[in-house]
């Protein structure tokens, strides 16, 4: 399965920044944020050009206003010799310093989450607000080790007998929210990156879920996770696996864990701050239809995502 239908990639280099382009026919991961928002196909099947793919969490976050035109420029110079509709910078933290540029259209999209690790899972428990969050992130914890679940941290080549199981957890944990996301050539290209590991929960020889990690700077990001939901009750393989992760980014001197996007309730409940996140968008040509249909898109996200981050969440499970 190919995750993200790739035509051609370019990389520039504009001072001291990397910006990586890829030119693709219809992104699973934009296809997330549609369904987010509740909508159909923004580009009605055309190519976009995306600087860096919407797989990545983060975008090109540190980039100083001339680098930023830089690669607008460069983005839309191919994207219009492609036959693109747009060039599209998804997860930027900061999208004021981006809409600077002439016809950027900010688009807001589902963030990240991000708490101190606090040196270690005692301490993170310790600092959770509510008592009653507090109690039940210990009870689940607790109950998941009697079951007899336990981690195997697998880096580089380690992953690759487990990827097909992950891959498959994964997948169907997407497409509980009607996306096909993932793929497993998605997977093996991440297992490559410096610093990528997958904290397998084991119950027995079964993988009962996991999160595959990227560790990069003092950071630790759960970047995506698969869970055998048959156990979940049972097994409680989600908290679990929080809990677990905190103690692994702890072990390994990491200062903060980013849990993702999803579980919205979940994460604010156990002390993690949402991140807001938007992708930029600049029209190969003028379209005010489809530029409506962005804005339309970024408002439908913002709605969403303050009514899931709404009122108490009542059980520590993985949606």
């Amino acid at each position: 399965m190919q995750t993200d239908p790739v035509r051609a990639a370019r990389v520039l280099h504009a001072g001291r920044l990397v910006a990586p382009f890829y030119l693709i026919d219809g992104s699973p991961a934009w296809a997330a944020f549609e369904a987010e928002a509740g909508v159909g196909d923004t580009w009605a099947g055309r190519p976009v050009v995306y600087g860096p793919s919407p797989y990545a969490t983060y975008g090109l976050n540190v980039a100083s206003p001339w680098e930023i035109r830089a690669v607008v420029e460069h983005g839309l110079a191919w994207a219009r010799e492609a036959g693109a509709v747009a060039a599209v910078f998804p997860g930027l933290r900061h999208p004021r310093a981006w809409t600077a540029v002439e016809g950027g259209i900010a688009v807001r999209t589902t963030g990240s989450h991000e708490a101190p690790v606090r040196g270690s899972m005692a301490a993170f428990k310790a600092s959770i607000g509510s008592s009653r969050a507090r109690k039940e992130f210990g009870r689940q914890w607790r109950r998941a080790n009697e079951a007899g679940l336990r981690l195997d941290a697998l880096r580089g080549a380690e992953m690759t007998p487990t990827l097909p199981a992950f891959t498959r957890l994964a997948s169907a944990a997407a497409a509980r929210h009607g996306v096909a996301l993932y793929g497993l050539d998605l997977f093996h290209a991440v297992a490559q990156v410096p610093g990528a590991v997958l904290l397998a929960a084991m119950h027995g020889r079964k993988l009962a879920g996991g999160f595959l990690c990227l560790r990069h700077g003092s950071t630790l990001y759960l970047w995506a996770a698969g869970l055998d939901y048959a156990m979940l009750p049972e097994l409680h393989t989600y908290a679990w696996l929080l809990a677990e992760s905190v103690s692994y980014a702890a072990a390994t001197g990491a200062a903060a864990v980013d849990a993702g996007r999803g579980n919205y309730l979940i994460k604010r409940r156990l002390g993690f701050t949402q991140i807001p996140l938007y992708s930029v968008c600049y029209l190969a040509s003028p379209d005010p239809g489809l530029a409506a249909s962005l804005a339309e898109m970024g408002g439908r996200i913002t709605a969403a995502l303050t009514q899931a981050s709404a009122g108490p969440a009542q059980e520590l499970a993985a949606s």
